[in-house]
């Protein structure tokens, strides 16, 4: 509300009133680990994922924090060894650990080989999460700010996929 951020993007249930948003893409929950792991084969079952150790990602103020709410309704008790609170680091962490984390496909799909990962479907049911952009409406008309919500939409939205 203060002008200091031209845009955010991702699951952001608190932005609400005074801010403009669109669907960027959605995407489903996977689990990312790295290669040679004992979770990497096939199929990944429920029994597997309960069995493992786990990092978990705590991002503030976002909506991915529901998804360990959807984790613990399904009854399923993780063993955490790490939480963090950010993605940057997941890519490093993984690949010298034997930890998994349920994190988002575009996000698995960005760090698998870089860091030597492999990334599952989920064992769990988890919905799509909807990733969005956000923008205060401040600048909702600002011609700068349309070219630039434009050209993030054409190179990341889901008709860019």
């Amino acid at each position: 509300e203060a002008g200091k951020v031209d845009m955010a993007i991702g699951p952001l249930p608190e932005l609400k009133a005074g801010f403009f948003q669109r669907r960027l893409f959605r995407q489903r929950y996977v689990c990312l680990y790295r290669q040679g792991h004992a979770l990497d084969r096939a199929r990944l079952t429920l029994a597997d994922f309960k069995a493992a150790d786990h990092l978990v990602i705590v991002s503030a103020g976002t909506g991915h924090g529901k998804v360990d709410d959807l984790i613990r309704r399904a009854g399923v008790e993780r063993s955490v060894r790490l939480t963090i609170p950010h993605f940057v680091s997941v890519g490093h962490l993984l690949q010298g650990t034997d930890m998994v984390a349920t994190v988002t496909e575009r996000l698995a799909e960005s760090l698998a080989e870089p860091f030597g990962l492999a990334f599952r479907p989920h064992p769990i049911a988890l919905p799509e999460v909807a990733i969005n952009v956000f923008w205060h409406a401040k600048v909702h008309r600002s011609p700068a700010h349309q070219w630039l919500r434009g050209l993030l939409f054409e190179l990341f939205g889901e008709s860019a996929a």
